[in-house]
């Protein structure tokens, strides 16, 4: 009998959360949401569990969180430790090589993948209801026996290394990296998540193994189930499958807050064979926890959030220079940055970047008007339910509530928050968080076309070759 992935079985669901008004109400009146009840336990290991039971489909997703496990964890010059870490757990435990694993997952059609971010390890798995037991048993094999072998590790940093060299063959893949390195300088946000060809080469097998044995530990691990099972049977099922795991103090760097960048600086990344100029403008930003987040989100989908936003309309839609023209926040437990981002074709780099510093200055001119703000909050809300529906996006959504200690509330008052977003929060949030004049400003390119255009930018200008290693 053929056997199916688990993804291909999920269709489009309806939206879980419980909705106070009708149906079919109009956008503009739709009201409070609650988040659906789920189990948050404490193992005596310290270990959060979050349980959420949702039987529409028979599936379940698992979601962890280890916050001791990010790349901000590397020591300096081994860039790229944490991600290792977690990307070869499914490559072997104590009981399985990695053909095995895979072998299991896809006899049952399952996914399992595990990887790091600045701020923690993570990963992510779903099975069907009925193999519930072997995703348990997987899962917990995975982090609590992992063998690290030593061929793996070495194929893995060779294939790491390579595909650092493949992604700056296209900028746009790159550039964040280069723009956040920019901006943050020696600070924990501008380390590269995946290492650099010269940190990555000098990681070895054993600083893998050291790094699991020092960061993972169940006291720092957020571990969130959404979907087709008991939450008293499967909270038992973990209780004793992890109950051999050990707590244990772990120190994690202090993130330091990066000061917002006075005046204007500009990176320039050579690629002498490019045909477009990518660019990154902007500065730090906000933390994910502000009270601001909610209010800054309004603005910024005005601004550079959705496809009819104010740059991607001036940018794509009226004068072509373009394909996409967006703004973003980055979240981080501290400030992460804040970025205005585009391409366009090297005769049109001038004109492209002079009418971005034009728009965010009639931003700060003119502002918004009540008709816009309402048109905000009307795709706000529209575009939220779709970002839950799955079971792998609400466990997602528990574990993210969970790091950056949000809590329930923040989804039971989100609607109520971008509702009372005013027209002065909006100037205020224009005026703190969309900096016009102190900008970090990295272009990648061929450096012989956009050398002129970056000394009309700023006199403050730095250049690199896109060959040249790290970020």
């Amino acid at each position: 009998m053929k056997r199916f992935p688990a993804y291909l079985l999920i269709p489009s669901l309806l939206l879980t959360l419980m909705w106070v008004v009708p149906a079919l109400a109009a956008p503009e009146a739709m009201g409070k949401m609650v988040l659906p009840n789920y189990k948050t336990v404490k193992l005596e290991n310290g270990m959060t569990l979050l349980l959420m039971e949702r039987h529409q489909l028979p599936l379940v997703s698992f979601r962890w969180l280890l916050k001791s496990g990010g790349s901000i964890c590397d020591p300096e010059g081994r860039e790229g430790l944490a991600s290792l870490t977690a990307r070869l757990l499914r490559k072997g435990t104590q009981s399985r090589n990695a053909d095995q694993i895979s072998q299991a997952l896809d006899f049952v059609g399952a996914t399992l993948n595990a990887g790091a971010s600045l701020e923690y390890s993570r990963g992510s798995a779903e099975f069907l209801r009925k193999d519930l037991n072997l995703a348990v048993d997987l899962l917990s094999d995975m982090l609590l026996h992992p063998s690290f072998p030593a061929d793996e590790a070495d194929k893995m940093i060779k294939q790491e290394i390579d595909g650092i060299a493949e992604a700056k063959a296209v900028p746009l893949r790159v550039i964040q990296n280069y723009y956040e390195g920019f901006l943050f300088g020696s600070q924990l946000y501008g380390r590269p998540v995946g290492g650099s060809e010269t940190s990555l080469a000098k990681i070895t097998r054993n600083e893998i193994a050291n790094f699991y044995e020092t960061h993972y530990v169940p006291n720092e691990l957020v571990f969130a189930v959404v979907g087709d099972f008991s939450a008293s049977e499967l909270e038992s099922s973990l209780r004793e499958k992890f109950a051999e795991w050990k707590p244990k103090k772990v120190a994690t760097p202090a993130v330091q807050e990066t000061p917002a960048l006075q005046g204007k600086r500009l990176l320039i990344v050579d690629k002498p064979d490019a045909t477009q100029t990518f660019f990154r403008l902007g500065n730090v930003g906000l933390q994910r926890n502000s009270p601001d987040w909610i209010p800054v989100q309004v603005v910024n989908t005005l601004f550079g959030g959705r496809f009819t936003s104010m740059i991607n309309s001036a940018l794509r839609i009226e004068s072509g220079l373009t394909y996409e023209a967006t703004s973003f926040f980055s979240s981080r437990r501290g400030r992460g940055s804040f970025a205005v981002a585009s391409y366009t074709p090297n005769e049109s780099t001038e004109r492209a970047l002079k009418m971005t510093l034009d728009i965010l200055r009639s931003f700060h001119e003119k502002g918004i008007s009540p008709e816009q703000l309402q048109s905000a909050k009307t795709y706000i809300k529209g575009q939220f339910g779709p970002t839950i529906e799955t079971n792998d996006q609400m466990a997602a959504t528990l574990g993210d509530l969970e790091f950056y200690g949000l809590g329930v509330q923040y989804i039971n008052t989100y609607f109520d928050k971008i509702d009372a977003t005013t027209l002065v929060d909006a100037k205020r949030i224009i005026q703190t968080y969309y900096p016009l004049n102190d900008l970090a400003i990295v272009l990648i390119g061929k450096g012989s076309v956009i050398d002129q255009v970056a000394k009309v930018l700023t006199s403050d200008v730095k250049k690199k070759a896109i060959t040249d290693a790290g970020f």
